[in-house]
């Protein structure tokens, strides 16, 4: 974590969101060590990984609430994340993007998952527009779709997407806080580079992030 920057406990402001999120990450915390393996695993299915490949084939897609997930990495040597979606039709009426993308139900990107080589969490961040193709909504179309989302595919991939949806319940504070410093960041980067397109501009990829650590993060909020 840079220094300076607030870990989840610095994210939470009151005692009923101190409970949410303490009864949040011990559900996590169950869920974790009822996994027969680690989420990496899980999700590969014990296959080589190849760069840029979704795991599983074809993403994992709650047909119920529209929302998705994916794991790939980018390049040998890492240890790769999860991409978590949400789809239009799963969406509280009113949200709209302020850029949609080609396709009408394009999704917005909420958060991504980054593993560690055990295949553990090992932190969060989001991502400028052009990482994922996504349609772009402010920060609080997308806290709001954070704080609804359900996400229960059907299949092998259920445990993973119980668990990943027990991660973001926990870490939902920190989460609001890296998608309000995402539009920060983008309109920072505007504001430097004229005449270009922030949303776009490859030089601009990861616009937040924090390094976490569930069980610690947990016994910060018990201690």
């Amino acid at each position: 974590m840079v220094a300076g920057t607030p870990g989840l406990v610095a994210c939470i402001s009151g005692r009923g969101e101190l409970l949410r999120a303490r009864a949040a990450g011990e559900r996590l915390a169950l869920l974790a060590a009822g996994l027969d393996g680690d989420p990496v695993s899980l999700l590969t299915r014990g296959q080589d990984l190849e760069a840029f490949r979704h795991y599983p084939a074809g993403d994992a897609y709650d047909l119920a609430s529209h929302a998705q997930f994916y794991y790939h990495s980018h390049r040998d040597g890492e240890f790769g994340h999860i991409h978590l979606f949400q789809r239009p039709r799963g969406m509280s009426r009113g949200l709209r993007p302020a850029v949609a993308a080609g396709e009408a139900d394009a999704p917005c990107h909420l958060i991504a998952v980054g593993f560690g080589v055990r295949g553990e969490a090992v932190e969060l961040f989001t991502t400028n527009r052009w990482v994922t193709g996504e349609a772009w909504y402010r920060a609080e179309a997308v806290k709001a779709m954070v704080a609804g989302l359900r996400l229960a595919p059907s299949g092998p991939m259920a445990p993973v997407a119980e668990w990943l949806a027990a991660l973001v319940a926990f870490y939902r504070p920190l989460i609001e806080v890296l998608v309000d410093e995402r539009d920060r960041a983008v309109e920072a980067w505007r504001q430097a580079h004229p005449g270009r397109d922030e949303l776009n501009d490859e030089r601009l990829e990861i616009t937040s992030s924090r390094v976490i650590d569930p069980a610690a993060d947990l016994a910060g909020l018990v201690s």
